[in-house]
């Protein structure tokens, strides 16, 4: 993997009077203490805290430490050790340097609220622990943490901060257990500036990157391989963001690959569950989304840019009538909008193409006026979206007028008659909004002039609507006359 981090740009992010600890001071302090308890009329005495073996750090808590316990403190209170959690408190930061690797027994979790720097070192469960370590809570109105190139085996990260920001790169999520928090990073509260990016989340057992359903986070997520061989059947998508405020959010770039077995675990879904206002973007570009339940979608008021993805064969769940859309758009309250532009995506093999419900404002292609403000020339390709023997690239289950001019249907000829075949709306049922969907996008098929096709191919790597692209990023492609899917 590439290193992507020097010490000194990371140590640049310590707290300049904070007090620094390594995994070898709290090997040092915290492995000294003991706790006493009385367990079957006999008194247990055990030491706590972080052991040591070469470079290998392990955090145990033993289970002898009652409820209620306020705890072992050291040095002023600055570290302390209670049920489950060794905690360094407010002003402490702490430094994981290359090659460390620190490993949690039973339910351990390592808490702070400081500034925490890791590269190059490995995160896990002690054996025994896999299915009940809970790794990193970090949290505090100004907690800054960066992981550059880190490994993490079962345990993730809870980062809560309102002021502060988490950075994470070159890292690898495994098997994240869901037991310190439903995503391998999950985020417990509000604030922005968040960098995911280059980073593998392989075979989590709920999400790979989410915040809670109130918890609105600015960030973006870039470049990152989500993947996994099986899947729980609930609802947990790859990625799972909440939104509020005027946080943007960016997901870029990204594989997001689902185990393709009937679940309801989706592939990006970002939502506004609370009903607030949301006067942020989401911008939702260049990923490829294979083999969930559903590929992209957006619940609730907000405005999100879908464009350029390739969302392919979203179709594994029970029943159509509980996903397997390839986009799906959905705000069932009265007080907002899910708005949405969609542009230059390919939405292939999905139940659905794209399905649309409730207070909804939808922009997949606005092509009569390109001076206009709202102007979008589509380029959306549909092919063989549908289900029960019936081709659906578009379902309009709103009252609300949707645009999708100058895209690419999946019929024969691009005809408004033809193209009616596969658009439910208006025109199926009285009572539904209609869509927009003339002109499509015009096929240059004429021949001109007649010349001997070149001895050799070009080289040249084409997007699905036979543009030449000079850079590109994940996705299908034709390249050398041949179908081709970059990863």
């Amino acid at each position: 993997m590439k290193k992507l981090f020097t010490l000194l740009l990371l140590v640049g992010a310590i707290t300049a009077q904070a007090k620094v600890y390594t995994l070898a001071d709290l090997a040092r302090i915290v492995g000294t203490l003991e706790n006493t308890y009385e367990k079957n009329d006999a008194t247990i005495t055990e030491t706590v805290g972080v052991t040591v073996d070469g470079n290998v750090y392990t955090i145990t808590i033993p289970t002898g430490l009652a409820e209620g316990v306020t705890g072992i403190g050291y040095d002023d209170n600055n570290i302390i050790l209670s049920k489950n959690y060794l905690t360094l408190v407010e002003g402490n930061d702490l430094i994981v340097s290359e090659g460390e690797t620190l490993l949690f027994a039973g339910a351990a979790q390592l808490e702070m609220s400081g500034t925490l720097v890791a590269y190059d070192a490995t995160f896990g469960a002690a054996e025994g622990s896999e299915n009940t370590a809970k790794g990193f809570r970090i949290y505090g109105d100004h907690t800054m943490a960066t992981f550059g190139n880190c490994t993490f085996n079962y345990v993730g990260v809870n980062f809560g901060s309102s002021e502060g920001a988490l950075l994470v790169v070159g890292c690898d999520f495994n098997q994240h257990n869901a037991k310190g928090g439903n995503s391998a990073i999950n985020f417990t509260s509000s604030c922005t500036g968040n960098i995911v990016k280059d980073c593998t989340f392989t075979n989590c057992q709920l999400s790979g990157v989410a915040s809670g359903g109130n918890t609105g986070v600015g960030i973006t997520i870039e470049d990152c391989d989500f993947e996994r061989d099986f899947a729980v059947n609930r609802l947990y998508p790859h990625i799972n963001m909440s939104l509020s405020g005027n946080r943007d959010v960016t997901i870029d770039g990204n594989r997001v690959i689902g185990a393709k077995v009937n679940s309801r675990a989706g592939g990006i879904a970002v939502s506004n569950l609370l009903g607030g206002t949301y006067t942020g973007t989401v911008y939702v570009r260049n990923n490829y989304v294979e083999g969930n339940s559903y590929g992209i979608t957006l619940t609730g008021g907000g405005s999100i840019v879908i464009e350029n993805n390739q969302v392919v064969d979203n179709k594994y769940i029970a029943s159509a009538m509980s996903g397997g859309s390839g986009i799906n758009i959905t705000c069932n309250t009265s007080s907002s909008v899910g708005k949405a532009y969609i542009r230059g995506n390919l939405i292939e093999g999905n139940l659905w193409g794209v399905t649309v419900i409730g207070s909804v404002d939808i922009n997949a292609g606005k092509v009569d006026n390109p001076a206009a403000e709202d102007y979008n020339p589509g380029e959306n390709v549909f092919i063989d979206n549908g289900n029960g023997g019936v081709l659906y690239d578009w379902y309009n289950n709103t009252t609300a007028t949707s645009y999708a001019q100058g895209n690419i249907w999946n019929v024969t000829e691009q005809t408004q008659d033809d193209i009616e075949q596969v658009i439910f709306h208006q025109v199926d049922d009285a009572t539904l909004g209609e869509v927009i969907f003339m002109p499509p996008h015009e096929i240059n098929t004429a021949i001109t002039d007649i010349e001997a096709a070149p001895a050799v191919a070009d080289g040249v790597y084409y997007n699905i609507l036979g543009q030449p692209v000079t850079h590109p990023t994940t996705g299908l492609y034709i390249h050398n006359g041949q179908k081709v899917l970059v990863k």
